[in-house]
């Protein structure tokens, strides 16, 4: 129930952004993303975005179609037995941006607040080495389970960003995603710390 709220809520904004950029008066450009980064366990991911920049005076909104792939683990252990999970991620999607202190011809850094939403497939496995209760049997003792599917997700996003010149910039970034659970797999929040460099045409 709070998971399809927080989606209406955010589709519900992606709406009204859209809408109220389409009505506005403003100039706009297009533009390219392309980045890397990382979890917080030291998980890879890679992401680009082709992306529409409103520029609304002193401020700007960026709408966006993201891609983004990553690969996360997470080690735990609950006193008895040893767990890894191995989630590998695809997401595709559409974010809503704002920038603040980003007018189309000033330089110097920004700010980045935003909210999206897609679908994302995930690969999912969980193995202990001496818990025998998760499914199939491991090579050697213990057991694994794993799952593999599109889910719907969210993404938050917040950052930092300096502008070069009009069309290059560097922006450190730190999306959230907010992937919904599987018939095995439980909900899981993945914060990522990413770095981009956009330019725009």
């Amino acid at each position: 129930m709070i998971r399809r709220t927080v989606f209406s809520v955010t589709l519900a904004f992606l709406t009204a952004t859209l809408a109220q950029s389409a009505a506005a008066q403003a100039t706009g450009r297009a533009g390219i993303r392309l980045g890397a980064g990382a979890d917080i366990s030291g998980g890879v991911a890679f992401g680009g975005q082709i992306d529409y920049t409103l520029f609304r005076g002193a401020n700007s909104v960026e709408l966006g179609l993201l891609g983004f792939g990553g690969s996360f683990e997470e080690e735990t252990d609950s006193g008895v037995n040893t767990y890894r999970e191995d989630t590998d991620v695809i997401v595709i999607g559409a974010i809503a941006n704002y920038l603040f202190r980003h007018a189309m011809e000033s330089g110097g850094p920004y700010f980045v607040a935003g909210v999206g939403a897609g679908g994302v497939n995930v690969q999912w496995r969980e193995e202990s080495p001496t818990d025998t209760s998760l499914g199939s049997p491991l090579l050697g003792g213990g057991s694994f389970q794993e799952e593999e599917g599109t889910v719907g997700g969210l993404v938050l996003n917040f950052g930092i960003g300096h502008r070069f010149t009009e069309q290059v910039d560097l922006r450190a970034q730190v999306p959230t995603f907010f992937i919904a659970g599987g018939e095995q797999r439980e909900s899981q929040v993945v914060p990522t710390l990413t770095v981009t460099l956009g330019i725009g045409f």
